[in-house]
């Protein structure tokens, strides 16, 4: 009941500042000036720059931990699921727009193709996964396809020319690999959910998910997955993009 007339009311836990949404952070704040995105009005293009910008400046990428702060991941300029979804949330609720954080688990079919061989093998059978919900006029929507950056989706695109349907790997599980549901037109996103396989439910921010599932920040930090898969996999997603980093 308590949450119900939260969710009705869009509670002030739905914009507060955490650890992890630090979103008054200079970096942070002067991004929000900068960009312009306290001056507008319509909620509907504030979302969708927001979400830009986290989506496509914000390259696809591992860091060695999952509960990075969203002005650590600002200035790193790469995230994955985890990191790149505490900052849309920061982001979002600097400028006044509800959002929780919805945590499920994967299947590691998702890094088919940039884990091969061996280090494929090592990678757990699920992994942590996570993405924004959003209040918006009225109704709870989910953004989960912030994650893949346009320029590397466009990259994996001509690798693969002929697969017009389903497609998993690469970081991608959609159904429509020419044109995945990852645009802002006021409903859902998606890029990853098609490998979604259990659901860890609902949290008003990343903190209170990573204090409740702290099994999730504990599994990027075994030494298989930080010293040797992420750097394979950063490697690999760089290969695609055409550069070094």
């Amino acid at each position: 009941m308590e949450l119900e007339r939260l969710e009705q009311n869009t509670s002030n836990e739905y914009v507060k500042r955490t650890r992890l949404l630090d979103y008054d952070d200079p970096s942070i704040q002067q991004l929000v000036q900068k960009r312009g995105w306290n001056n507008l009005s319509d909620q509907t293009k504030l979302i969708g720059m927001v979400y830009a910008f986290v989506r496509d400046e914000i390259a696809y990428g591992y860091e060695k931990s999952y509960s990075l702060t969203a002005s650590q991941t600002l200035g790193a300029k790469r995230g994955n699921c985890m990191t790149k979804t505490t900052l849309l949330m920061a982001l979002l609720r600097a400028v006044g727009i509800p959002c929780r954080f919805h945590a499920t688990l994967v299947n590691k079919i998702i890094l088919r193709g940039l884990a091969k061989g061996l280090a494929y093998k090592f990678i757990p059978e699920q992994l942590p996964h996570g993405w924004v919900e959003i209040f918006h006029k009225g109704n709870w929507l989910e953004l989960e396809g912030h994650i893949i950056d346009k320029a590397y989706l466009q990259k994996l695109q001509a690798k693969f020319p002929d697969y017009m349907g389903s497609f998993y790997g690469f970081g991608i599980a959609v159904l429509n690999f020419k044109n995945p549901p990852n645009r802002w037109d006021e409903e859902n996103t998606y890029v990853q959910d098609k490998a979604v396989e259990d659901d860890l439910g609902k949290f008003y921010s990343p903190d209170d998910f990573f204090r409740e599932c702290p099994e999730a920040e504990q599994s990027i930090h075994r030494i298989r997955f930080n010293k040797y898969l992420i750097p394979a996999i950063n490697s690999n997603i760089n290969a695609i993009r055409g550069c070094q980093q």
